[in-house]
């Protein structure tokens, strides 16, 4: 039985509503299911039908508008007039292949736009050349099709009349093809050249803008939402109105029009499908930053964010409306299921009436980096403060922006350096505008920052890299941070934003990790073993002040040279790097632009709300990028 109502008409008289409604849902389950079962005994005429995406059920019946209004309400979803659906049922011209607009959170029977898909067709391509004094290519077409028997669905030829394309049933092409061949063959002796082109398993999709009329333009604005979703047009047909334009797809490409139809003529103009990828410290707090927002996203900015899942190690959630964000941590642990991160990807990218999903990552797994991939291949925006992808091998990383930078698809990770501040976005300015970098460097690392502006007087190097631990500024184990590791993956980041081809092996790294200790079994036994080396520290420190500098954690990227490096510089009192304070990180750009006075962007450069601020940015800037207002 029936579980949701998937979308709706109401008649002009008032007295009749038809449903549609969707197989695969289970929500209101049970209401739904009572409902359906009112409406059948209420009707005279049950209409039964199949679509191509969705299996449908659709009742005819005499009764109150008011029914209907409770029966959305209990599917907590809201009416939503369709005129194209009354429509097709009361003229019988829908064919087994519609799909249907869905439900959105706002009424949408202001905008009276309708479509039509016709599967199982295939494109037939005729080019002919040297036809002087012959029959045109048109009327030969027709003449085999009319003594076929055959129906002609779509055609369009070119200005020279020589190539013509036309749409038959997937039954008809044979016969058409071979009919096709033999009159042909036949005219290459009087010097005719023709070639038939079969193109299999297409689809037509016609659009209808039925108030076109006051803003014609239906077709521009079809072919910009396909373009968008990087659906290739194989034919296309307008009429002279402009209200009416039909295209010919491959059949695979079906859903992903359909997506961009439907986020074009019925939702917001970016409603976008979110997936949350650990709902962890990073991804709990956007989580809440985007609650917070989203209203504000939606009133102001035509931004409707719509997070469609969470998944975490072992646990996801899913809706097929939107989570409830105010109490998601709730809802994970009362209806969560099992992880499955192709379930998940194929739910939140499915909804064929939402054309936009970003998938953001908000781990540190390099198994879940490796699928950025495949989902920039199926479409997906890919945001992310995760690190690994972007550092890690080069052949990938290349592989990767080349698909981000061929396909319509965006790849943004602003937070993977410098947490919230714009350092990729500054750095990626500079360049788009024609300055050359020449160098950059900073303290990337919070947690080396707090140690070393903390590392003053006459305190050991132990004692600060256990207060750093206690405070929540390290890792759980601080050779994870004294390493230098995820400042080299920074300066990877940055020297392959820059157009160096490095690799993280190529990086030196100078550890503060004394190497008897690399091999402590755990933080526990390092952290007790640390001050025997405090001297070592202690000595580099000493030496520094005497010459009126002090100690600085650093990432180097040297673009004239072509190479990268991390480790402990000194640097005088004065410099911008010696005031520091706290865990701020601070980054120096150096190029032709700014070569005696660097450009300098200083703050925090670690903590939740700042990470978690910058991935939302990036979710914004997407968003602007599929065209909300600025």
């Amino acid at each position: 039985m029936c579980s949701n109502v998937y979308s709706s008409a109401l008649l002009c008289d008032c007295d009749s509503v038809c449903v549609c409604v969707d197989c695969r849902l289970s929500t209101a389950n049970i209401f739904l299911s009572f409902s359906l079962f009112i409406l059948h005994h209420l009707s005279n005429s049950t209409t039964l039908f199949t679509v191509h995406h969705r299996r449908v059920h659709s009742f005819s019946s005499s009764i109150s508008p008011s029914f209907f209004g409770v029966l959305a309400s209990q599917a907590r979803i809201s009416l939503s007039l369709s005129l194209g659906i009354y429509q097709s049922l009361q003229t019988s011209k829908i064919s087994n292949n519609c799909v249907f607009p869905t439900m959105s959170s706002e009424p949408v029977a202001k905008d009276n736009k309708d479509f039509d898909i016709i599967d199982n067709v295939v494109l037939v391509n005729v080019k002919r050349t040297g036809v002087s004094g012959l029959p045109s290519t048109t009327s030969v077409i027709s003449g085999i099709m009319e003594g076929l028997g055959a129906k002609v669905l779509l055609s369009s030829q070119d200005s020279s009349k020589g190539t013509v394309c036309f749409v038959v049933y997937e039954k008809e092409v044979d016969a058409v093809a071979a009919a096709l061949e033999s009159r042909f063959q036949k005219e290459s002796v009087d010097g005719c050249h023709s070639k038939v082109e079969v193109i299999p398993n297409c689809s037509i999709l016609s659009a209808v803008d039925q108030e076109g009329a006051d803003s014609p333009g239906v077709g521009v604005s079809f072919i910009n939402a396909q373009a968008k979703e990087n659906v290739n047009v194989l034919a296309i047909a307008q009429g002279g109105s402009e209200t009416t334009v039909t295209v010919v797809l491959k059949k695979e490409d079906c859903t992903r029009a359909l997506q961009a139809f439907n986020s074009r003529f019925y939702l917001s103009k970016t409603t976008i499908a979110m997936g949350i990828v650990g709902p962890g410290l990073i991804g709990a707090t956007l989580l809440d930053q985007i609650r917070d927002q989203a209203a504000i996203l939606k009133k102001d900015f035509d931004i409707d964010l719509r997070v469609m899942g969470i998944i975490g190690s072992t646990r996801m959630i899913l809706s097929d409306l939107g989570i409830d964000l105010s109490r998601w941590r709730e809802l994970q642990k009362e209806k969560g299921e099992v992880a499955d991160m192709e379930k998940f990807t194929q739910h939140v990218h499915g909804n064929q009436f939402i054309g936009n999903t970003i998938l953001v990552d908000c781990t540190a797994d390099s198994n879940v980096a490796s699928l950025y991939y495949e989902w920039l291949r199926r479409g997906i925006h890919v945001i992310t403060p995760n690190k690994k992808a972007n550092s890690g091998p080069l052949d990938q990383y290349l592989k990767l922006r080349a698909l981000q930078r061929q396909s319509y698809t965006h790849y943004f990770y602003e937070a993977t350096v410098g947490a919230g501040l714009p350092i990729i976005s500054t750095l990626r300015g500079l360049q788009e505008t024609g300055d050359k970098i020449l160098r950059i460097e900073g303290i990337f690392s919070g947690t080396l920052s707090y140690i070393f502006n903390s590392f003053i007087g006459e305190r050991a190097f132990s004692e600060v890299v256990r207060e750093a631990k206690q405070a929540g500024y390290t890792e759980p184990d601080p050779r994870d941070d004294l390493s230098g590791t995820d400042v080299a993956r920074k300066v990877i980041i940055l020297a392959r934003e820059s157009g160096l081809k490095l690799e993280l092996s190529d990086v030196p790294v100078q550890s503060l990790v004394p190497e008897p200790l690399q091999v402590s079994s755990s933080a526990e036994q390092f952290m007790q073993q640390l001050p025997q080396f405090d001297q070592d520290v202690a000595k580099k420190r000493h030496d520094a002040e005497a010459a009126g500098e002090v100690l600085r954690y650093v990432g180097v990227v040297d673009v004239v040279n072509q190479k990268g490096s991390v480790e402990l510089r000194r640097y005088k009192k004065d410099h911008p790097f010696a005031r520091l304070s706290g865990s701020d990180n601070i980054i120096s750009f150096t190029t032709t632009r700014y070569k005696d006075h660097p450009l300098i962007i200083i703050g925090p450069g670690a903590g939740a709300q700042v990470t978690a601020g910058g991935v939302f940015g990036d979710v914004v800037r997407v968003a602007s990028y599929l065209g909300a207002p600025s």
